[in-house]
């Protein structure tokens, strides 16, 4: 796989996928939301980048309304831009989140083991990856330091293996309302639970209840 820029700046915008400058300055902003809360084992649902230029309907002429609502350019008398749509803003967390994974090679040097080590555990769910143009991303949630989060291996084998990626991401790092004892001020976070040295199978527990929903 390609190494990318870590980060996107002006002069990346005419690489970016979009059909207008809008949406390209859209998609770096989310971008850079989404790298900020990747680094800091934040979930993506609280990555948020202020939409500049929202503009209400009481701001536009009648023919303007007529018109924007005649294609389905408003909800909730809001008009709905490049920074409100949630198909750009997934893009650019996807984006994000492969740029700040780990190739297997990366992975296998944090955790000092050989790359077939890491494949290995790619295959049988004991790591989590994201396969892109024929090769592994590995998010850097799973891991803290230079070690796998305790209990991985059972909680990913709990989750459903169709979630998608975004989804598992925001699942270990948002705080649920089931993990959280009498000490605790506010909820946890699987990852936050797991890194605590508490029991695996609450959070297991949560994974399978995922699979039956």
């Amino acid at each position: 796989m390609a190494e990318h820029s870590a980060t996107l700046s002006s002069g990346d915008l005419d690489y970016l996928p979009g059909d207008s400058a809008a949406e390209k300055r859209s998609l770096a902003k989310w971008y850079a939301a989404a790298q900020l809360a990747l680094a800091r084992n934040r979930p993506l649902t609280t990555a948020t980048t202020p939409p500049p230029g929202r503009h209400h309907a009481a701001e536009l002429a009648t023919a303007e309304l007529d018109a924007l609502r005649s294609v389905g350019a408003f909800k909730d008398d809001v008009l709905v831009g490049a920074d409100n749509d949630p198909l750009i803003r997934s893009q650019a967390q996807y984006m994000a989140l492969l740029e700040g994974s780990l190739s297997t090679p990366e992975a296998a040097k944090l955790l000092r083991v050989d790359v077939s080590r890491v494949r290995q555990r790619l295959r049988e769910r004991s790591l989590f990856g994201l396969e892109y143009e024929g090769s592994w991303r590995l998010p850097r949630f799973q891991f803290e330091r230079r070690l796998v989060i305790p209990g991985l291996a059972q909680v990913l084998k709990a989750l459903p293996s169709d979630l998608f990626p975004l989804d598992v991401i925001d699942w270990f790092l948002l705080p649920d309302p089931e993990l959280q004892s009498e000490s605790d001020a506010s909820p946890l976070s699987p990852r936050e639970w797991l890194l605590s040295g508490r029991a695996i199978e609450a959070v297991a527990r949560l994974a399978r209840d995922l699979t039956r929903a």
